[in-house]
């Protein structure tokens, strides 16, 4: 398996490429009044509007800074494309599923929150892109059934 290494605050995440379609430069967002401070808003990607999950806001409470190493990962979310705007996305970590340890507690309000993989650079958490959005917001940006 193959990971795309991010960073939230001064820790790192993956997710698996395998849920990966496309790595860009951040897109201009449109804000969605009142949603969650963690959605970033919509964006235009090839002609398709697409919702965008900041997700150092959704990990640490404070958003991505605009750096050149901030990226727009476009991400499967079942049926549909979910953007997620990630700090620091410019690395990969090959691993096994061995190689992943699970994680010792539960966090509830968390469930995106997957094993970790502890290399010679320190530890990397691996996101679940299926568990990012709660019921609700899932289905304020999906409206009609949500991801399937």
């Amino acid at each position: 398996m193959l990971l795309l290494v991010f960073q939230a605050g001064n820790q790192r995440f993956g997710i698996d490429t395998a849920e990966v379609i496309e790595v860009a430069p951040p897109l201009v967002c449109r804000t969605l009044p009142r949603a969650p401070a963690y959605v970033a808003g919509l964006a235009a990607y090839r002609g398709e509007t697409v919702p965008v999950i900041d997700v150092s806001a959704l990990l640490t409470g404070t958003s991505a800074p605009l750096l050149m190493s901030t990226r727009l990962v476009l991400v499967r979310y079942g049926d549909r494309i979910l953007g997620l705007l990630a700090e620091r996305a410019v690395e990969t970590a090959a691993c096994s599923e061995a190689d992943l340890q699970a994680m010792p507690v539960r966090v509830e309000a968390a469930p995106y929150l997957g094993p970790v993989l502890v290399n010679g650079a320190g530890m990397i958490q691996k996101i679940t892109v299926a568990g990012l959005l709660p019921a609700a917001v899932r289905e304020m940006l999906f409206p009609a059934g949500g991801a399937a």
